[in-house]
């Protein structure tokens, strides 16, 4: 026997329903983003840039994120050029909220994916009871560099309901390590083995 997994998305109609209620937050919010049953969402201005230093290895569960990274803001009107199979971390302009009932999906856009640009590489779900800025791990799969900008359209979020709100939203859980994260937020995977 096959399963079957349906999601019901919501429309456009159905997001702005949700908003209006405070279901969903979406700050801030530009009604000219918002598609059919899509939200598009801004490259905000701050990278997380991965340094070159003599460490041999980086081990995830011990090593901290903030020692083998930068901060890079760029001010009004400045550029980012992401290098040739080089990574970066970035964030949403904008700031998501979900209340119990509703997931949040970002996914890369199409123009940009024809470009070599990897959005998000990972972590593109938004658990119920989620709030903050995404972190987007964007690549530059193309063989010349490509220039990045505030402001850039590089993703676009999705947005589902449960038939049941869960009773284990993400503020309630010990290891809701990024809740309301704003800006680039690196990786909090050594907390888990900080505990064993």
């Amino acid at each position: 026997m096959r399963c079957k997994i349906l999601f019901m998305f919501l429309s456009n109609v159905d997001i702005r329903q949700a908003l209006k209620n405070g279901q969903i937050g979406i700050t801030p919010f530009d009604e000219k983003r918002l598609g059919s049953w899509t939200y598009d969402v801004e490259l905000g201005n701050v990278f997380r840039v991965p340094v070159s230093n003599s460490v041999k290895f980086i081990d995830p569960r011990k090593d901290k994120h903030d020692e083998h990274f930068r901060i890079v803001e760029l001010k009004e009107g400045e550029e980012f050029v992401l290098h040739p199979h080089k990574f970066v971390l970035a964030h949403t302009k904008e700031y998501i909220k979900l209340n119990e009932e509703f997931v949040c999906i970002l996914e890369g856009r199409s123009s940009f994916a024809r470009w070599g640009i990897i959005p998000h590489v990972q972590a593109g779900i938004g658990e119920p009871g989620w709030e903050g800025q995404y972190t987007l791990e964007v690549m530059n799969m193309n063989e010349v560099p490509i220039i990045l900008r505030p402001g850039d359209v590089l993703a676009q979020l999705y947005f589902s309901k449960f038939i049941t709100p869960t009773d284990k939203p993400y503020y309630k859980k010990e290891s809701g390590k990024y809740q309301g994260q704003q800006g680039p937020m690196g990786s909090k995977l050594f907390t888990e083995f900080s505990k064993i």
